[in-house]
């Protein structure tokens, strides 16, 4: 038996590829990268790191939120960002939804698997 627990909120539709959108292992969530689509896997805002930001960050909440986590929860994050001019449209967003709440962040600039996505997040929160 496993000590992991894997779990796909279904509000966000299914994931497109072999994974889970979390794994819960030791007292974390793991949220896997996590992109702007809607459940019907469409790129929301395409190209807009500023809503994409929101869209992601609106996703983790709800997937936390399946084990009664919150954003707050998060102690470290890496983002992935297709080009370093999307960085202040990006930590703008970032900085309104987490307020004074500053989890550790790792910042890469690369490219993404799908055409109009700008932003991709992973994060990992302690359990309450």
């Amino acid at each position: 038996m496993s000590n992991v627990e894997t779990f796909n909120p279904s509000s966000l539709g299914p994931a497109i590829m072999p994974y889970s959108n979390a794994a819960v292992a030791n007292g974390f969530i793991f949220v896997a990268g996590q992109v702007s689509l809607d459940p019907e896997a469409n790129v929301v805002a395409p190209n807009d790191p500023y809503e994409q930001t929101k869209h992601i960050l609106g996703r983790i909440k709800v997937i936390l939120g399946e084990k009664g986590a919150t954003l707050s929860d998060i102690a470290s994050t890496s983002v992935y960002i297709t080009d370093l001019a999307h960085l202040p449209e990006y930590n703008r967003a970032w900085a309104e939804i987490f307020g004074d709440h500053r989890p550790a962040r790792a910042t890469v600039v690369c490219g993404l698997l799908i055409e109009g996505l700008v932003v991709e997040v992973t994060a990992i929160a302690a359990l309450p």
